[in-house]
């Protein structure tokens, strides 16, 4: 199914079920205004609006992984349509970040969660720029202290402009996952942050896999495979 086709039908389920929902109300309505029971009219009415929530709500999760220098920030920078996340000669990615879509009108945020804390800190906020500098030296910094504060990943609220046009995919969340030679880049142990980038490779609707053509065969690259395998 293409993407139009699939937000054709998001539409067209949307569309019936609101219909039928404002058919019940006025159904309702009317045995109310004639002194009838309506509990039973009533509970379909609940269940149709659940079935409504759930499925604006619906979430989709696509992870972007890739070996180190394979253009995997380039890719992500593309699907989002602004030059947010860092690129450098050195591995940029120490652990995962979730980009979420943020709403019109909201300010584009970046939060830091780490671990034992439940609320995120606000690390950056405001236009691209700001937020692509900050982001790379908080990076700098986590390097620099041998991750001593524990975090365990970030994430980005921003437009992603690759699904702008889809209201079908409010809850798409694009997962930007450290590739294996830039977890052994790093000075600290990564076993941990490893392996909860693995668990949320393998808990996403899509992975899509970032390759180099010139260096594809790389054993970097099937080792990732029979990881996540």
């Amino acid at each position: 199914m293409s993407s139009e086709q699939f937000q054709e039908t998001y539409e067209s389920i949307h569309s019936t079920g609101t219909r039928l929902l404002q058919y019940l109300q006025e159904i309702e309505e009317g045995r109310r205004s004639e002194g009838n029971n309506s509990e039973g009219l009533h509970g379909i009415e609940d269940e149709l609006h659940k079935a409504l929530e759930a499925l604006q709500e619906q979430k989709y999760q696509v992870a972007v992984i890739a070996a180190m220098k394979a253009g995997k920030s380039t890719f992500l920078n593309a699907m989002i349509g602004a030059d947010i996340l860092a690129s450098e000669s050195e591995a940029c990615t120490v652990c995962r970040t979730d980009v979420r879509l943020l709403k019109a009108g909201q300010v584009p945020r970046l939060l830091e969660y780490r671990q034992g804390q439940r609320q995120p800190i606000l690390i950056s906020e405001g236009d691209s720029g700001k937020i692509r500098q900050d982001f790379l030296e908080r990076t700098h910094q986590i390097r620099e202290n041998n991750n001593s504060d524990n975090t365990t990943r970030f994430e980005l609220w921003h437009s992603i402009e690759a699904i702008s046009k889809y209201s079908s995919l409010t809850g798409f969340t694009l997962v930007d996952t450290p590739g294996p030679n830039e977890w052994e880049s790093v000075g600290f142990n990564t076993v941990a942050l490893k392996q909860t980038a693995l668990e949320a490779l393998r808990t996403c609707n899509a992975i899509l896999f970032v390759l180099d053509y010139s260096s594809f065969k790389d054993n970097t690259n099937s080792e990732l495979l029979q990881d996540l395998i």
